[in-house]
């Protein structure tokens, strides 16, 4: 097995997660390897989503009560964090317009424990800011949160089908703006050696203690041989983790999740909300304040799931266009990039992701009128569980156990959500580095 000169670690995939812990790493002083199937990073799930930088707020049914405190962690060190790796600050990143959080009459908590959990994400947040001195997004931000009085929640929101909403201070970023600077950080570093059209199909463990990864690159078989190496993949990541003999006795649900993307909005229709509907099978409308929004109604752009096979079995089934409703055919205008094609397809998955929104955000109903045309991509999404979030007892409703795992010099990293790719890289990259020491 060869054994590449100059990279002593091997990083498996250039998502957010990937390129971030690479340029931890070469910060550091060490040489790096970064693998991944298509021949660009960032251009999977972690482009394909709201971008949310989550304080913790929709985690209202966390029966540990732990996941808004290692999502407000996430969160607000995500921009230091990513200064420090590309010299880029927050305002490139083109944060959203601050989240709204709409309760639906049939939601799976009323609003009165909704604003109970609430005031938990307020103080944890000023807790975190007050000892660490890390600003959300470099705002200074006096308060997080305030139920919103019910005649701005009645313009904003369909009275008839919610108990009432919150104003809030969460944000999202650019998914596009973070791939880019991402993949100029990645590609102007010397000692982040990109490898792109690698897919990785195995993972060795060696009694000595080295990691050899077997993979294809442009359809040619190739082996790699390392010191020290952690796997990054998203959709694939469990599938690699049992090659390396690696099997948690959990159970693991695979999503498929479409987005809609929306550009040159009408002037008429800037004052759409940033919204998220809590808790439950709901959505997201993200308004980014510069004429371009993201929807995604949940129970329309969940196109397809499973618990009994891989995700990037699921990922390639969907981009093959296999599925038996709203799509007849799928094209790939990069190798993990998938697009709808153009058409009534195309259109009408569009239509009721808005209608589905709409419902519950009437200002919405606009674009409809205004003959929007959006881009539709979409991701794998991988999370601990059997069920759904539409099942009340559904173990998606914590995301606490999430973040890098040590065996011996190779380490698996669970991002969980894409606020903390930062944290993980900086807390993957010291468990690396004590393997290397």
């Amino acid at each position: 097995m060869s054994h590449r000169t100059g990279s002593n670690i091997g990083i498996l995939g250039a998502g957010i997660m990937g390129c971030c812990l690479a340029l931890e790493l070469a910060h550091r002083g060490y040489d790096v390897d970064l693998l991944e199937r298509s021949s660009t990073p960032v251009t999977g799930a972690s482009l394909h989503n709201e971008g949310k930088l989550h304080l913790g707020f929709v985690y209202a049914k966390d029966p540990l009560k732990e996941t808004h405190r290692l999502m407000a962690r996430g969160s607000l060190t995500f921009s230091r964090i990513l200064r420090q790796l590309t010299g880029h600050g927050a305002d490139v990143l083109k944060p959203s317009r601050p989240f709204h959080y709409f309760v639906p009459r049939d939601s799976q908590l009323g609003i009165a424990a909704i604003e109970a959990h609430f005031h938990q994400v307020e103080e944890t947040v000023h807790e975190f800011t007050k000892t660490s001195g890390d600003l959300y997004l470099d705002l200074k931000i006096d308060r997080f949160h305030r139920r919103t009085p019910s005649k701005i929640h009645d313009r904003l929101f369909s009275p008839d089908l919610t108990q009432g909403s919150f104003e809030t201070e969460e944000r999202a970023v650019s998914p596009t703006a973070l791939a880019r600077v991402l993949r100029e950080a990645v590609a102007r570093h010397p000692k982040v050696h990109f490898l792109g059209d690698t897919e990785v199909r195995a993972v060795i463990r060696f009694a000595g203690g080295d990691v050899g990864v077997e993979a294809s690159r442009k359809n040619l078989p190739v082996q790699y041989r390392y010191v020290c190496a952690a796997n990054c993949l998203w959709d694939d990541r469990v599938r690699v983790d049992r090659t390396a003999g690696i099997r948690e006795n959990v159970p693991w649900i695979f999503r498929y999740k479409a987005t809609v993307n929306i550009g040159a909005l009408p002037a008429a229709d800037a004052h759409i909300p940033s919204a998220t509907g809590i808790l439950g099978a709901y959505g997201d409308v993200v308004n980014h304040g510069d004429g371009s929004c993201y929807v995604s109604w949940y129970p329309k752009s969940k196109i397809a799931q499973c618990t009994h096979e891989d995700g990037r079995v699921l990922h390639d089934r969907v981009h093959r266009g296999f599925l038996p409703r709203s799509i007849r055919k799928m094209t790939e205008a990069h190798p993990s990039l998938s697009k709808f094609v153009a058409g009534i397809a195309h259109s009408n998955f569009i239509k009721s992701n808005i209608r589905g929104m709409a419902a519950y955000v009437p200002s919405m109903n606009r674009l409809l009128d205004n003959g929007i045309r959006g881009e539709v991509g979409g991701g794998v999404i991988v999370a601990r569980g059997r069920t759904d979030i539409d099942d009340p007892g559904s173990i998606l409703h914590q995301r606490s156990l999430i973040g890098p795992i040590a065996h011996g010099s190779y380490v698996t990293v669970d991002t969980g959500k894409l606020c903390m790719a930062p944290l993980f890289a900086r807390e993957t990259a010291d468990l690396m580095v004590e393997v290397l020491s």
